[in-house]
């Protein structure tokens, strides 16, 4: 049963439901801060952001703004000084105006504005507090069903290759084939940066889960780091002999494998280049995913072979265990969150979840037609999203393969999927061009 979602931070709940411009310099600055190491804050801001922009999209008739008490209160402060001129002469009212009633004798005038800006004070404050949980109810009921597309991201003019969620699950970068790098914002579409390099094809991206890097996979053998505060590029790392077609970051955010066409994987320190290891395969790395404790490396190659590689203690020559049973280059992999399992996607049109300790096949996943191109398990492990040739995303449980949700609004192959960091909404891109932001399951 899933549960419940826990309230935000109380000392930041007020500031968690205001828009950036309504606060100052100072508070946006903690404010980003505190979202970096809160997930339970995050997730509440990511929904927060939704239902702004759901209702920002709202048809003018439809939406009418909000105003301020400040302007609530000049108002009264108007109709006050209306009431207490002398009428119009001839002025009139309608019999069935509520206005033709009398007042009670005890009701004064000069104290209707202040009793009524006293109720707007109090109902702001109400809708303060309820704001969670009215804001919760909106988007698990009413404002969107599993499956409901958000934002459709068109920033990008060729196939995408690949795509990454923040860790505050605010942004998302996107990687092309003309080596383009967006970051957008995840729940408008607003482009936020955009790096351009001269590399060649975008093979992969991926953020770092600290938050604070970037980095995408070329096919000029290269990979590049950027700060994502300041959008300058740390480090570019240049041992490969061949092109770079995957990445992975550890858990703690220190270190970075890269693999690629020259049957090698690297694993560096991303800020500098140093203390690399090279693990040496037999075809070219084409996926590579680091297990949640740290301590395991899997890679997937164009020889249909899964490895795994335990980082502290194995041969970088001998992997720890190989996975044999695809007849087709692996795609893309993704542990379970508890590090039990691992999933493998192939172009042999299958995904195929292993038990990670002894390589015996727990479940395989034929609901695609066509190669599969990615796939990503949720961070609360129970589902598992894959997508592929067959222009279909495809939501699954791993250990029964019931089908929660085929998501079909893309129009060619899609290459790329992933999970919000709250498992609230899934983003999905592809050979159109664009990248889609959807309710999940």
């Amino acid at each position: 049963m899933k549960q419940p979602p826990r309230p935000p931070c109380p000392s930041w709940a007020e500031k968690l439901a205001l828009r950036p411009e309504d606060l100052s310099p100072a508070d946006r600055e903690a404010l980003q801060a505190h979202l970096e190491h809160c997930p339970v804050c995050a997730a509440a801001r990511a929904d927060y952001e939704l239902l702004d922009a759901r209702l920002r999209a709202l048809p003018d008739p439809v939406l009418k703004p909000v105003p301020r008490l400040a302007a609530l209160m000049s108002k009264f402060a108007s109709e006050e000084e209306e009431h207490s001129a002398p009428p119009f002469a001839g002025r009139t009212r309608p019999a069935s105006s509520l206005y033709a009633r009398p007042r009670p004798a005890r009701w004064s005038r000069s104290r209707q504005p202040v009793w009524t800006a006293v109720v707007a004070l109090v109902a702001a404050c109400l809708m303060l507090v309820m704001g969670l949980p009215l804001m919760h109810l909106l988007t698990e009921s009413g404002a969107s069903s599993p499956g409901t597309l958000l934002v459709t991201y068109r920033g990008h003019s060729s196939a995408i290759s690949s795509l990454t969620w923040s860790p505050d699950g605010g942004s998302l970068a996107s990687s092309d084939l003309k080596g383009t790098i967006e970051v957008w914002s995840a729940l408008t579409g607003t482009l936020r940066y955009r790096y351009e390099t001269s590399a060649g094809i975008a093979y992969a991206v991926a953020w770092s889960p600290n938050g604070r890097y970037l980095a995408a996979a070329f096919e000029n053998h290269t990979v590049e780091v950027w700060n994502t505060e300041t959008g300058q590029r740390l480090y570019r790392f240049t041992r490969h002999t061949d092109i770079v077609y995957a990445l992975a970051w550890s858990p703690d955010s220190r270190r970075l494998a890269s693999g690629g066409g020259d049957n090698r994987i690297w694993v560096w320190d991303a800020t500098t280049g140093a203390n690399a290891v090279v693990y040496n395969g037999i075809f070219p790395v084409t996926t590579l995913a680091w297990s949640p404790d740290g301590n395991y490396l899997a890679a997937g190659d164009a020889g249909d072979i899964v490895r795994i590689w335990n980082v502290h203690t194995s041969n970088p020559e001998t992997p720890l265990l190989s996975y044999t049973a695809h007849s087709d280059t692996i795609t893309s992999l993704s542990w379970s969150p508890d590090g039990r399992y691992i999933a493998s996607a192939s172009k042999d049109g299958t995904v195929r979840v292993w038990n990670a300790k002894n390589g015996s096949t727990l479940r395989v996943y034929t609901g695609h037609h066509g190669s599969v191109d990615a796939v990503a398990w949720s961070h609360d492990g129970r589902f598992i999203a894959s997508a592929g040739a067959d222009a279909t995303v495809q939501v699954w449980n791993p250990f029964n393969g019931e089908v929660a949700l085929i998501y079909r609004q893309h129009s060619d192959e899609v290459t790329a999927v992933a999970w919000s960091p709250n498992d609230h909404y899934l983003a999905s891109a592809g050979w159109d061009h664009t990248v889609q932001v959807w309710r999940a399951p």
